[in-house]
């Protein structure tokens, strides 16, 4: 291969990945925010999502930008896992959009004619209305389709001058080898320039010259659906489960179409070549592969639709992290529900863990003071939820006496729980001027701990030990209540300074608080069944 060639063939894929670039970006610039209004609202079901996956690729001619914003979305929490996945699957058909304007403009069209002009005309308005981002969006996007133009003619010059060098190199028969081969490049291509529409261009261009099987060109084309992937796994590595799961259904939608495509190769290519010839195209290899590329996409949307809940549970269950897992319950089955006995144990080894983990909670956010995004997010409310749902079901048939006595107290003990992990974001150490005006911050942070450290009430289940603990955190919460005044009265304290430390010592107080009714609503569950329940049952069916 020539310098001059290959100049041209790198130069061509630079100019095509600039247009792509000017045109994604000039685009989004254009639209404002109607990007995150779209894959806000418009994704409200599977059929609405994929059909604004669709549109919104095929208009910003990136697949890749509507993934990267999908998983960003998923990571605000913006999009739940269901949207995503179709809004992923509608991009893949999306894209193949920049097949359609490379076989029918790209390849057709006089370089100069056309694209120079578009060029000229989208920089010039780039650079009339640079303080209106629209419009200056607008422009950057009409350059970048001219230079996305210019590239392809770009490489079409290349590749014309190459197959005169080494056409006796290229396979004139589509075998098992070649095919492999050229599945592996469009892989390859993909993955370095990070960019199928790229790849795409390349194999459309040099399928133009008639030189390469269509076959072989069918392959590559299967090879960057397989290699854009990569933009996606990319994107997950350091995402959140959310966005990770996202990913992966990217890569099993694009796996799955290709796999079907490598299956069913020769029927697909015959029946796109009738649809071509069907509109007037007979023979245009450009136009053969777009609609290949089209159509094998669409045909991977078919296992998605008939699998798509199972493919969500799927991955709901995959890349969980602890905040998930913590608000996934442990020891509720539907199948217990029907024994009622049985069902109350699984509720209180669920609250008794829900326990656990939010005294753990308040401990840490006492320490932390400080709490990042994540950490402000409530973990168990989710896990409530799914107790409440376990008790409806329960609740649908007669329940023995001790289960319809114990579920008033598991739905109270839930409730605190709930309670004091909202008040637990307030936690904080307390300000410096604060802690000096008071001696007795240490009787407060002393009664916190006492009520989270109580695992149980003493023998027969009413302890007034709780009734001592709120006394205490009471008591403790109205002494420093009284410095803090003193202090400011006394200018030893500003007032600003006064009502951070009273809403730190009021925190404090209600988590003292309700941990200690935490403990009294289960404790005289705890164990449950032990042989007071048993016996209490017992004589329950016997009477």
């Amino acid at each position: 291969m020539s310098l001059s060639v290959l100049a041209s063939l790198v130069g061509g894929i630079g100019l095509f990945l600039l247009g792509m670039w000017l045109m994604t970006e000039g685009l989004k610039l254009a639209a404002g925010g109607a990007l995150q209004a779209v894959l806000e609202s418009w994704t409200r079901s599977a059929p609405r999502a994929f059909l604004a996956g669709v549109l919104i690729t095929a208009l910003l001619q990136s697949s890749s930008a509507v993934t990267v914003a999908t998983l960003g979305f998923v990571n605000a929490g913006l999009l739940s896992l269901a949207q995503a996945v179709w809004l992923i699957i509608g991009a893949n058909v999306g894209t193949t959009m920049t097949g359609w304007l490379v076989a029918m403009v790209g390849v057709k069209i006089d370089v100069g004619a056309l694209a120079l002009p578009l060029v000229g005309v989208g920089m010039l308005t780039r650079l009339a209305f640079r303080g209106r981002s629209r419009l200056y969006g607008a422009g950057q996007a009409i350059a970048g389709f001219g230079a996305f133009f210019l590239g392809v003619g770009v490489l079409q010059e290349g590749f014309g001058e190459l197959l005169g060098e080494v056409g006796h190199l290229v396979p004139t028969a589509a075998t098992a080898s070649s095919l492999l081969v050229a599945l592996g490049i469009g892989v390859m291509v993909t993955v370095l320039t990070q960019s199928s529409s790229a790849a795409i261009a390349l194999t459309l261009t040099a399928a133009a010259s008639g030189s390469v099987p269509v076959e072989i060109a069918a392959m590559a084309v299967i090879g960057t659906n397989i290699g854009t992937t990569s933009t996606a796994i990319f994107a997950a590595l350091s995402a959140t489960p959310a966005a990770r799961r996202v990913a992966s259904a990217h890569v099993i939608f694009n796996i799955v179409a290709a796999a079907a495509a490598l299956i069913l190769l020769a029927p697909l290519l015959a029946l796109s070549r009738w649809l071509i010839g069907v509109v007037g195209l007979e023979g245009d290899t450009p136009a053969t592969l777009a609609m290949f590329h089209t159509l094998f996409n669409l045909l991977g949307v078919l296992p998605m639709a008939l699998t798509g809940g199972t493919l969500v549970a799927f991955l709901q269950r995959r890349f969980v992290s602890a905040e998930e897992s913590l608000s996934r319950p442990r020891h509720l089955d539907a199948t217990l529900a029907s024994v009622p006995s049985l069902a109350l144990r699984g509720l209180i080894l669920e609250v008794e863990r829900m326990r656990e983990a939010a005294f753990a909670m308040v401990a840490q956010r006492r320490l932390a003071g400080n709490l990042s995004p994540i950490d402000a997010e409530s973990q168990l409310q989710p896990l409530g939820q799914a107790i409440r749902n376990f008790i409806g079901h329960m609740s649908t048939g007669a329940l023995p006496a001790p289960v319809v006595k114990a579920i008033p107290d598991v739905i109270r003990a839930v409730q605190h729980l709930e309670e004091l992990e909202r008040i637990s974001f307030r936690l904080q150490s307390a300000p410096a001027q604060a802690s000096a005006a008071s001696p007795r911050w240490s009787d407060l942070q002393q009664a916190l701990s006492e009520s989270l450290e109580t695992a149980r009430a003493s023998e027969g289940g009413s302890d007034p030990g709780y009734d001592r603990l709120i006394g205490n955190s009471e008591q403790a919460y109205q002494d420093v209540k009284a410095d803090l005044l003193q202090a400011t009265a006394q200018g030893r304290l500003p007032v600003a300074e006064l009502d951070r430390a009273l809403g730190l010592a009021d925190a404090l107080r209600r988590c003292a608080e309700l941990a200690a009714k935490t403990h009294r609503r289960l404790s005289p569950w705890d164990g449950y069944p032990n042989e007071a329940h048993e016996e209490a049952q017992h004589f329950t069916v016997e009477a």
